[in-house]
């Protein structure tokens, strides 16, 4: 059984199918990208695993564990953290006090919360930014910042959602970066959609191809990327 797995799931939104009958696997403690054309069902799918939507069919299954259909908290409280296409931060916070909120839930004091915070901030290059607000750092910065975040809650899987969108050149090899070494001293386990096809290529050894709300392809990366049908549908000739 696969750490993360998504059995024949079915999406319709007004009779169309978003996602017809997609799957996927995710093994613990890997780097896993998930490719396509836009309008494919890559974020459909990566919504409907963390709760935002209900299936019409099918089933996630998570830790040997049926989540399908349980709210995005529940979901998130077992571990799967998500960023998103637009990183979702509080503008008028501080990068500290942003770093905070994933903690309002749980019983972590304020000292390790900080401590806790401070450490990823470090890690990301953003330490010396932490008494700005979020409204007055870049877009990339804003990324990296939702990251963290993320990881304030110390998830198994993260959910990465177009972490390169619109990040400039220097900020996407830091994210790189980070993933390879939270991935390596952590054990954690990335599910991750991008077009940025070099850097997912660099990042993932495994990879599932969407086309059109269906899977076309799933499997190492190096073989992938020479598959005539993921050529056809997304990679062109």
């Amino acid at each position: 059984m696969a750490f993360l797995e998504v059995c024949q799931v079915h999406k319709y939104f007004g009779g169309i199918p978003a996602l017809h009958g997609v799957s996927l696997k995710v093994e613990q403690g890997k780097i896993h990208g998930v490719i396509g054309p836009n309008g494919a069902g890559k974020t459909t799918m990566f919504n409907v695993i963390n709760g935002v939507y209900i299936p019409d069919e099918g089933q996630v299954i998570y830790k040997d564990r049926e989540v399908t259909g349980l709210k995005p908290n529940q979901i998130a409280a077992m571990g799967i953290g998500r960023t998103f296409q637009v990183a979702r931060v509080f503008n008028e916070m501080t990068l500290m006090e942003n770093m905070m909120v994933p903690l309002i839930p749980k019983r972590v004091s304020k000292t390790e919360g900080e401590k806790r915070a401070s450490q990823l901030l470090e890690m990301a290059g953003l330490a010396h930014l932490r008494d700005q607000l979020a409204v007055e750092i870049s877009g990339g910065q804003k990324k990296l910042l939702e990251f963290m975040r993320t990881m304030m809650a110390v998830p198994e899987v993260i959910l990465l959602d177009e972490p390169f969108a619109g990040v400039n050149p220097g900020l996407i090899e830091r994210l790189i970066e980070i993933t390879f070494e939270l991935n390596r001293t952590r054990k954690k386990t990335f599910l991750l959609i991008s077009h940025d096809i070099p850097s997912v290529m660099k990042l993932c050894k495994n990879l599932t191809v969407l086309s059109a709300g269906t899977t076309i392809a799933e499997g190492e990366s190096e073989k992938i990327r020479h598959d005539p049908a993921v050529i056809d549908a997304y990679l062109g000739h």
